[in-house]
């Protein structure tokens, strides 16, 4: 056999065994385990307009058309509907041969896993693309199979999945245009940012990384042939493709219900969540000690305001709530909190050489604007957006869920080039045993019904 095919079988292996992880996690959880914001759904019945993601698809399920009423009256209703139409066209797919509602419901899981199957594999296309190093591909696959967030995400009936395959999308066709310089492709950047736009409101932040592109390489190619109006004409079409597609469900609600363009719903002040009491240097820097201390006496995750905790918790575990779990799997799951945090500082270290040493490793110009670009605008909207709506919620890492993919891609480039056998073996001893932890952790959500 040659090793040309033993690289493609190891790289077929990994690839399935994430596909196998997130396939066991849909089939042993219910659309209503570990979930944000669904509300609840009952086909049985088609008057009562109830809050949720579930309810919003199940009124466009049975009522086959738009609410009719300002969607910033019902809760989650003013989410753009592309995921919510996907999910209502499932359900009428599948209604005439499953009879048992209960059943029925558990099929709104297929776009998701869908979505984090096709998630992966533009991760790993991307890679690809950054470098052609059998062992620098297995290291960023091995993380993006069986990290804990991606899988959950195949399970996650809301929004997530499907716009976090959208901003994937915006960085592979907006990088393959910078080399092509095709119709093609800028048309697929256009449907890519402008379809995701139409599913999360969030997918907008990729306008910016890309807009950076476009206009380095519109300079570049002013420089090389003189022409100011080079790639003018795919802007347009860009323009004309992307903005009627993103904005037809903001500008609707716009005219006809008067929602601004921009609009967020706002736990109010008195929830349990809130947070504008806590000092901001707790929030935003180091939690209390004290308080972090006797929470982890108690088997308590705690210090739900600081942000950084935050970002270790709800990036392996989301905002699964462990009250009535046994100590033995809150151990599970501090432990992997621990080890998430390990193999996170070390490919930010990565990352951040990465950055350092763009040339000696050969990254071309579009490709780092894309993912640093990325990386940047949304961390700082994520930092913007706990700063403006101080709630617990809002720290949850699926708001930045892009950036765990661009540390993937940038951790792929370092492995390609390093040298060093001490940060080789750091490398692959922290990636295994998070995968070895994450899998567990997995199999207790599945085995353990909890």
């Amino acid at each position: 056999m040659s090793q040309q095919k033993k690289d493609r079988m190891r790289i077929s292996a990994i690839f399935l065994a994430g596909c196998l992880l997130r396939l066991f996690y849909v089939l042993q959880s219910t659309i209503f385990q570990r979930q944000y914001d669904i509300g609840n759904i009952d086909l049985s019945v088609d008057h009562t307009v109830s809050g949720g993601h579930l309810a919003y698809i199940q009124y466009l399920y049975q009522q086959g058309h738009m609410p009719d009423f300002d969607p910033t009256l019902v809760y989650q209703f003013h989410h753009p509907p592309l995921h919510h139409l996907l999910s209502a066209l499932v359900l009428k797919l599948f209604a005439p041969f499953i009879k048992d509602n209960s059943s029925l419901y558990e099929t709104l899981q297929i776009i998701p896993f869908l979505c984090s199957i096709a998630i992966l594999w533009y991760g790993y296309k991307i890679m690809k693309r950054l470098s052609g190093n059998r062992k620098a591909l297995e290291l960023g696959l091995l993380i993006l199979a069986f990290h804990p967030a991606l899988v959950l995400l195949s399970g996650s009936v809301n929004n997530d999945a499907l716009s976090l395959l959208f901003m994937l999308l915006c960085i592979e066709y907006t990088w393959a245009w910078s080399e092509s310089h095709s119709l093609k492709d800028i048309l697929k950047a256009a449907l890519a940012v402008s379809l995701g736009i139409m599913t999360k409101q969030s997918v907008a932040l990729m306008a910016f990384p890309m807009a950076i592109v476009f206009i380095y390489e519109w300079i570049k190619e002013a420089k090389r042939t003189g022409k100011k109006t080079s790639f003018l004409f795919q802007y347009a079409v860009f323009l004309v493709v992307s903005l009627p597609i993103g904005l037809w469900f903001y500008i609707r609600n716009l005219v006809l219900f008067h929602v601004p363009i921009v609009w967020v719903y706002e736990l109010p002040t008195d929830s349990w969540q809130y947070t504008g009491n806590i000092p901001v240097v707790n929030r935003f820097l180091w939690p209390d000690i004290r308080e972090f201390v006797d929470g982890l006496r108690h088997f308590q995750l705690g210090c739900g305001y600081n942000i950084w905790i935050q970002i270790m918790r709800t990036s392996v575990l989301g905002e699964w709530d462990m009250a009535e779990v046994s100590r033995g799997i809150k151990l599970l799951a501090m432990l992997l909190m621990v080890v998430g945090f390990a193999l996170a500082a070390v490919v930010l270290a990565c990352d951040l050489l990465t950055l350092l040493r763009r040339k000696r490793y050969q990254v071309k110009v579009p490709p780092m604007i894309l993912l640093v670009g990325t990386y940047v605008v949304q961390f700082f909207a994520y930092f913007k957006f706990y700063y403006e709506y101080p709630q617990e919620c809002s720290m949850n890492f699926r708001y930045i869920e892009i950036n765990l993919l661009v540390s993937v891609l940038l951790l792929v480039v370092y492995r390609t080039y390093c040298r060093k056998n001490w940060m080789l073996i750091l490398l692959q001893v922290t990636t295994v045993c998070f995968c070895i932890v994450s899998t567990a952790m997995v199999c207790v959500w599945g085995l353990g019904n909890v």
